[in-house]
C-alpha cells in the first residue's frame, strides 16, 4: 500500500501530461479556422500515413515560379471509409482544394475538400476542418462568383462558410 501511495502522484502527473499533449495535438491551434482559401496546383506527393495524411502540391505564384504547399488531412482509417486511398492523389495531377491556412503564414494548412480534373469532390479533411457536402456547395457558389477566400466572399455576400 505504501508503494501505491508513492506511485500515484507520478502516475497522475504522467497521465496529465499525456492528456495535455493529446489535446494540443488535436486542438488545430496552428490553423486559422476562421479563414478558408481555395487554390489549384499540381500534386507532388500524397503521404497516406498515420496519424495524419499529407498532400503536397506545387502552386504557381503570380511571377510564374512555384511554391510547394503541404496540407494535413485525416488518418488512413478515416479516409478509406470515404473512398480515399493511397492512390487517390497521383503526382502530376491537377487538383483544386480548400484549406484553412497555417497561422504563421507558411505555405500549408488543414485541407477541407479536394476536387480533381473529373470534377469529383473528395473529403480528406480531419476533424478540424469541414470538407463535407454543405461546404462544397457553398464554395461552388463562391467560386462561380470568382471568390477564392472565405473572408472576401463573406464580406461581399454577407454569408459564411459552414464550419
Amino acid at each position: 500500500m505504501n508503494m501505491f501511495r508513492k506511485l500515484l502522484p507520478a502516475a497522475s502527473a504522467a497521465a496529465l501530461l499525456f492528456m495535455t499533449a493529446a489535446e494540443a495535438h488535436h486542438a488545430f491551434a496552428m490553423f486559422d479556422r476562421d479563414q478558408e482559401i481555395v487554390k489549384t496546383g499540381t500534386v507532388v506527393r500524397w503521404a497516406f500515413n498515420n496519424p495524419h495524411s499529407w498532400l503536397y502540391v506545387n502552386v504557381k505564384n503570380p511571377d510564374g515560379s512555384e511554391t510547394l504547399w503541404s496540407f494535413e488531412g485525416s488518418a488512413p482509417t478515416g479516409l478509406i471509409s470515404r473512398g480515399i486511398t493511397g492512390d487517390t492523389f497521383k503526382p502530376g495531377e491537377t487538383v483544386q482544394f480548400m484549406f484553412c491556412p497555417l497561422k504563421d503564414g507558411r505555405p500549408g494548412g488543414a485541407i477541407g475538400w479536394a476536387k480533381g480534373k473529373d470534377g469529383k469532390y473528395l473529403n480528406p479533411a480531419d476533424g478540424g476542418r469541414n470538407g463535407g457536402d454543405a461546404n462544397q456547395k457553398k464554395w461552388e457558389e463562391w467560386l462561380a462568383k470568382g471568390y477564392t477566400s472565405s473572408k472576401d466572399a463573406e464580406a461581399a455576400t454577407g454569408s459564411s462558410a459552414p464550419k
